[in-house]
């Protein structure tokens, strides 16, 4: 009996090496399913992170897209209302010259009657002085010739003043012609201003020579008291009284020219006052037409601006596209990679307890597609970062984002807001995911504990069942056939180094591993 029981017992080595080898083996899957596990963890989060960074990229792309837009609109409303006001300016302009051409027209035809009428009068005051003189003998024959000829001029200035701005209108624009004009004018009037002065000084000498005249006449009365007769001292005192009276005529009529040079003087500072304003008006207008020009410079570079905003906003938009499409599918290829990693951990749990070769092989050829379909994602996520570094570059070479550089700067703090509450989101994302990770280390750990309470329930309900075997030790004196017919019928759920039998699989497995430990 001795030897029949020995006998099983050394046989076990044999046994005992396969064993070994199958909890060496169990022991390699169970690392092999620890490491698939923590790189398919380790993959869910860098996808996590790069899918969260591709959202982020997003979100200031849109913010940024949306900042182009408003100055777009802010660009299309200033346009228009530049538009507004060069129309207005234009009605104002158009009206401006039309007023001041009637009121030009109406003043040149005003000042020029008066200057006929002027130097209708003060041919007449010529002359009649040269009529005094002629009558007194005294005259002198160039100062008249100088008289009548300074006339000739002032009406040749005055034919010179009617015919050149006919002329100049229409040769000249009209503002330059009214200028040209009013010029005219003054020179004129600078011409009447001297002509007073000449008449004073005319009258100063012939008030002169009538006081000689006079001086003489008395000399002549008192040398010709005695010689002369009555008749001529009558007829000097005839000549004497006409010479006084034509004296008190010339004295009046020079009043009358004093009066009419001084509402000359007063019509030349009314023109002045009018060519001044007229001056000021002409600068406000050249201003205005060159504030008009620098608005529809401006409204030219802002419609280019436009048109390459435009051109810059359409671009955006299919780059946003393509990269949203390829988002997508990444989303896909994510959510198809996780529900394959949450069979995969189905699985797991569902084999854990017996994990053949077949399964192993399988899972291994799982994990390589699964390694396969990561590394072919990395290198397109590769690729889409090469296309996103290209794209951020021809961004950068873009002259109108170059130009509004100075305007990115002040979004620096609404970034830095972003980047904050990004960094939050991040913070809040660790703690959910430190609180998952412990929810799943309590989980392994109730499954662990699970385990090991349902293994000893085994144990325990399977140890008394081992016994029977073990207690009919007595026929220990059988014959050696007896002995190698029994050892030829063990059943199949008998334990090869103690010889326990057991109901099934499962409770041989937890035995083995107790028995040999």
């Amino acid at each position: 009996m001795n030897g029949d029981i020995s006998h099983p017992r050394g046989s076990g080595p044999g046994n005992l090496g396969s064993l070994e080898e199958t909890l060496q083996q169990m022991n390699t899957l169970i690392k092999e399913n620890r490491d698939l596990k923590e790189a398919l963890k380790q993959t869910n989060l860098s996808m996590k992170e790069r899918f969260e960074g591709l959202s982020a990229w997003k979100e200031k792309q849109k913010e940024e897209r949306d900042f182009l837009e408003q100055r777009l609109e802010e660009a299309r409303t200033r346009l228009n209302t530049m538009d507004v006001e060069n129309e207005a300016l234009k009605n104002q302009v158009k009206e401006l010259e039309k007023s001041g051409a009637e009121c030009l027209h109406t003043e040149l035809e005003a000042l020029r009657g008066q200057i006929l009428r002027i130097q209708a009068e003060k041919n007449d005051l010529v002359a009649m002085n040269s009529e005094l003189q002629l009558k007194m003998g005294q005259g002198s024959p160039s100062n008249s010739f100088i008289e009548i000829r300074i006339a000739d001029d002032d009406l040749k200035v005055t034919k010179d003043l009617s015919s050149v701005p006919e002329a100049s209108a229409f040769s000249m624009p009209k503002a330059e012609s009214e200028e040209q004009t009013v010029r005219q004018l003054l020179r004129s009037l600078r011409a009447e201003t001297d002509e007073k002065e000449r008449l004073q000084l005319t009258l100063q000498e012939a008030r002169g020579r009538i006081a000689e005249l006079e001086s003489k006449l008395e000399h002549a009365d008192s040398s010709a008291q005695t010689s002369l007769p009555s008749a001529a001292e009558t007829n000097a005192s005839t000549e004497v009284k006409n010479l006084e009276d034509q004296l008190l005529k010339l004295c009046n009529e020079l009043k009358q020219a004093q009066i009419k040079l001084d509402e000359a003087e007063s019509m030349k500072r009314n023109l002045q006052d009018r060519c001044k304003d007229l001056e000021q008006d002409l600068g406000t207008l050249k201003t205005q037409l060159g504030d008009k020009q620098k608005v529809q410079a401006e409204n030219d570079c802002l419609k280019v601006q436009m048109e390459s905003l435009q051109a810059a906003i359409k671009l955006e938009q299919k780059k946003t596209q393509d990269e949203k499409n390829n988002l997508n599918q990444l989303k896909d290829a994510y959510t198809k990679l996780f529900e394959d990693y949450s069979e995969l951990q189905e699985e797991k749990k569902k084999r854990e307890s017996c994990v053949s070769k077949d399964d192993y092989d399988e899972l291994q050829t799982r994990f390589a597609t699964a390694e396969k379909a990561l590394a072919d994602k990395q290198q397109k996520i590769d690729e889409m970062k090469m296309e996103l570094f290209q794209k951020e570059k021809d961004l950068e070479t873009i002259s109108v984002f170059q130009a509004q550089a100075e305007i990115y700067s002040s979004d620096f703090y609404a970034e830095r807001a972003a980047r904050e509450k990004i960094h939050e989101e991040k913070e809040r994302l660790a703690t959910q995911l430190e609180y998952v990770k412990k929810q799943n280390s309590q989980l392994q750990e109730e499954m662990e504990s699970l385990g090991r309470h349902s293994m000893s329930e085994m144990q325990r309900r399977h140890v008394p069942r081992g016994a029977n075997p073990q207690g009919p030790t007595a026929p220990n004196n059988l014959p050696g056939g007896r002995g190698e017919w029994q050892q030829q019928n063990i059943p199949d759920h008998a334990c090869p180094k103690c010889g326990e039998v057991l109901p099934d699989l499962d409770s041989l497995q937890i035995h083995i591993m107790d028995c040999i430990i």
